[in-house]
């Protein structure tokens, strides 16, 4: 055998090297990809807790002209607090009435903390009759009308409850 043969013989040395090179830029678009995709971060999420929504009764209008006003009552059984909060819009609570959804204000619920059990009026948010223009009649709710209540985050525009209650 001879070794200035063996030295000199470069056939296989071209297609090694052009493997070794295309590895090695495989690895590299690999992890350039992977960073950007897995460096971004968890995403937000809603508040987890489990809300009991319950109709609280209808209560008659004191005179002749005034109308009924029914009242849900919001009991957290678990989870994370949710914050309603009228100067920081960071929960929202939407009701359904014969198809037609509305926004009502939850601002009086506060804090609601584990083991809270409050109860609001359901008073109609209108931002200058844009918002929840149906007449006043789809707004009323009598006994044994179905409401769909959804507490709704803000920030993530995640559903964090869904119930259907009946007055």
């Amino acid at each position: 055998m001879d070794l200035k043969k063996l030295f000199n013989n470069n056939k296989a040395v071209s297609p090694v090297i052009g493997v070794v090179l295309m590895v090695a830029i495989t690895v590299i678009l690999a992890a350039a990809i992977g960073s950007s995709v897995f460096g971004q971060g968890p995403a937000k999420s809603a508040p987890q807790a489990n809300i009991d929504i319950k109709a609280a009764g209808i209560v008659d209008g004191e005179s002749e002209d005034a109308t009924s006003v029914a009242s849900l009552k919001f009991e957290h059984l678990g989870g994370d607090p949710i914050l309603f909060d009228e100067d920081a819009v960071v929960t929202k609570v939407l009701i359904e009435i014969k198809g037609t959804s509305y926004e009502i204000d939850a601002s009086d619920l506060g804090t609601l903390d584990i083991g809270s059990v409050k109860t609001i009026p359901i008073t109609f948010t209108d931002n200058d009759g844009e918002e929840g223009d149906g007449e006043e009649g789809d707004r009323e709710i009598k006994s044994g009308t179905p409401v769909k209540v959804k507490v709704i985050d803000v920030q993530t525009k995640q559903l964090i409850c869904d119930k259907s209650v009946r007055f």
